[in-house]
This record gives structure tokens, C-alpha cells and sequence, in this order.
């Protein structure tokens, strides 16, 4: 369930970080002179540090002494390759018990600064329909995006949190035997707000409370989503109306969000009673599954690529043969007897993770390559 997180670490000393046997930290300078680089590619101001990479986790030592942790867990638990498969509660502590073995962390702190939570779902109909007939979340419009190697997304940003769903199967068939559809659906917490008034500051605290109280925020933004069910039979000429984003848009150009709620609800009413209700099925689902990623429910529909499952934790590999004896990340997308990376799976990262891909190039590849 929780996936990207940013952590800052508190009374932590560089200099043992810098040290670590896992990481190779490196200066961020300007090749053509020699300086620290203090701007970004966006022209904005930055300040020095250095950087390392493990497993998709971004390490970083600004200049002021500050420690941040950022990336997926979720990609960490799977050697830094993929967040595809069921990633529940005891995958996750096992996460952290890895990071506080490896790199000596004290979870206490490890301060939240951004958390991402969010599940992996079959849907009852193909992602891409259901991405189509989405429209706003709660009076947000949803921002379509599609990119060729990722498939299509939406994402609404609020003043807090951002909602973003997609097509995790576009995602990784290219590279995986993917036998089934996928859609993702995941809060991005920006600010902390909400995660704090549940008690969560750290990533102990994210243990010892459990992701189970992020169920009903899952669901409820879910419901926030304004969508038109294309299986409503009804001869309505409303429909019409109901059926395209430009309506809904135009509602809430209005001075008064009155009409728009008006006919929210009376989409809602002739989805309940003459649609399959599509929404309410995911919801469903959506349901089951975050009971089952935290214990309580059963497995219904165990996502996986090819015939690799979620492994079990030790030292956070998959088989031997799946993972790079170089370069420690995963190597499923190659042959079954492979060893190392190869052509094929680095363009399998340069297509689906550019950062993993920029610190192989850096750490290993010649210029000729």
C-alpha cells in the first residue's frame, strides 16, 4: 500500500552516511567548469548536495548537514525494479527492517515529509475505459496525460494531496509477461496535514499504527471521483449531457456550484439504479484488497509478473537469477538465465526509470556505451 515516501532524518552524522558499504555518493557538478551546480533543469535554485542511489531510494547530503530519503519502497522491496505486484503490511516492515540493517536508521527518525499510499486493482472493465469516463475529482478536473512507455494517467492536485490513476498494465507489459489488466489508483500526500492527524509524524509510527487507516481515505477519494458509467440503460436526454467532461466543466464555471451538484446527484441516482455500477464495484474491490494487504481478508487476486510472486524478504532479492550480481537490481524482463545486466534490461530502465537507469550509466557504463 504506501509506495513513495520522503523522509527527512533527524540526528543523523554525514560523514557515517557517506561511509555506508550501499552507497556511492557523488557531487552534482557542471562538467564544463567544475562548479557545484546550483541551478536545476526548471532554472530553479537549489541547494548543493551530494547524491546516491540503492534500489530507487534517493539519498541526499545538502551542504547545511540536512539528510533526506526519498523513493519507492515498494520498488525497493523488488530490487528497484517494479512496483507492479501486491506489496501488503508484512512486506512492508520487512522494508524497513532491511533499511535500519543496511544504513543504521533509527525510524523514529525518519520524519514524514511526503507519503504516497495506494493499491493495485482488476477492474471489472478495461482500464482505459474506466480512465476515459472519469472526469473531475470532487471539482477538480482531472489532468489526462499519456505517455507511450507509461500508458495514460490522470491526476487532480489539491492544496494537500494530489488523487492520480492509471494503467499499471501499459506500464510494464513491455518488459513483463503481464497475464492481466491493472489500474492503480494512489493519494500523494504533499503536505502532512492529514497524515498527522492520524498520529503518523515517522516511519515507526507508520509500523506501529498500521497502513489499515488509510482505507478510508482510499475509498472515500475514490467515491470523490466523478464518473459516468457507460453501462447506464435509460432513455434520459440528460445523458447526454452527463456523458461529456465539457458539461461538468461548464457547471463549474458558473458563480453558483448549485446546478453542478444538482446534477451530480441525479447522476448518481440513475447510475445506482440503472447501470452495473462500476463505480461501486471498484470500490468494492478496492475494499477487499487493502483488507487483504493488511491481514485481513483473503488473497482474491495476487498480481505478479510472469510466474514470480511476492518473495520472501531476505536481503529484499527475488531469486538469484533475477537479480543483476553487479548491480543488485532486478533483472526479470531478461532471459531466465541471466545474470547480469544486459541491452534488454536497460532499456527496459531507460523506458520506465530514468533515474535508475542515469546512475547505472554513471557508475558503470564506459562513454563508449
Amino acid at each position: 500500500m504506501v509506495d513513495f515516501v520522503k523522509l527527512l532524518i533527524k540526528d543523523y552524522d554525514p560523514l557515517k552516511l557517506e561511509g555506508n558499504r550501499y552507497l556511492d555518493f557523488y557531487d552534482n557538478i557542471n562538467l564544463e567548469t567544475g562548479e557545484i551546480k546550483t541551478i536545476n533543469k526548471k532554472g530553479k535554485r537549489v541547494t548543493p548536495h551530494k547524491q546516491a542511489y540503492y534500489k530507487d531510494l534517493d539519498f541526499r547530503i545538502y551542504e547545511t548537514g540536512t539528510i533526506t530519503i526519498a523513493g519507492s519502497l515498494h520498488k525497493y522491496y523488488n530490487a528497484g525494479g517494479h512496483n507492479y505486484n501486491d506489496f501488503d503490511f508484512n512486506a512492508f516492515l520487512g522494508v524497513l527492517k532491511d533499511l535500519q540493517k543496511k544504513f543504521n536508521l533509527d525510524l523514529n527518525k525518519c520524519i514524514l515529509r511526503q507519503l504516497e499510499v495506494g493499491i493495485n486493482v482488476v477492474p471489472p472493465k478495461p482500464t482505459n475505459e474506466i480512465l476515459e469516463y472519469s472526469f473531475l475529482h470532487k471539482t477538480t478536473p482531472f489532468e489526462f496525460k499519456y505517455n507511450s512507455d507509461e500508458g495514460k494517467y490522470l491526476q487532480a492536485k489539491h492544496s494537500q494531496y494530489i488523487i492520480k490513476f492509471y494503467n499499471k498494465y501499459l506500464h510494464y507489459k513491455k518488459a513483463f509477461l503481464v497475464e492481466t489488466e491493472i489500474m492503480r489508483f494512489e493519494i500523494k500526500y504533499t503536505k502532512m496535514k492529514k497524515v498527522n492527524a492520524k498520529g503518523i509524524f515517522t516511519l515507526q509510527d507508520l509500523a506501529d499504527k498500521g497502513l489499515y487507516l488509510f482505507k478510508e481515505d482510499l475509498l472515500q477519494e475514490w467515491n470523490n471521483v466523478l464518473f459516468y458509467d457507460c453501462t447506464i440503460n435509460h432513455k434520459s436526454k440528460v445523458l447526454d449531457n452527463y456523458n461529456n467532461p465539457i458539461y461538468w466543466n461548464r457547471q463549474l464555471q458558473k458563480k453558483s456550484h448549485s446546478a453542478y451538484y444538482k446534477h451530480r446527484r441525479k447522476l448518481s441516482e440513475l447510475t445506482a439504479n440503472h447501470s452495473e455500477n462500476l463505480q461501486e464495484q471498484i470500490r468494492n474491490i478496492m475494499s477487499e484488497k487493502v483488507d487483504f494487504l493488511n491481514g485481513r481478508g483473503t488473497r482474491f487476486d495476487s498480481l505478479y509478473i510472469g510466474s514470480i510472486p511476492v518473495p520472501p524478504l531476505q536481503e529484499i532479492t527475488a531469486k538469484i537469477n533475477n537479480v543483476c550480481q553487479v548491480t543488485s537490481l532486478n533483472i526479470s524482463m531478461q532471459r531466465d538465465d541471466s545474470f547480469l545486466l544486459s541491452h534488454t534490461g536497460l532499456n527496459y530502465y531507460y523506458k520506465t526509470d530514468k533515474k535508475i537507469f542515469e546512475e547505472v550509466k554513471r557508475k558503470y557504463l564506459s562513454k563508449t556505451w
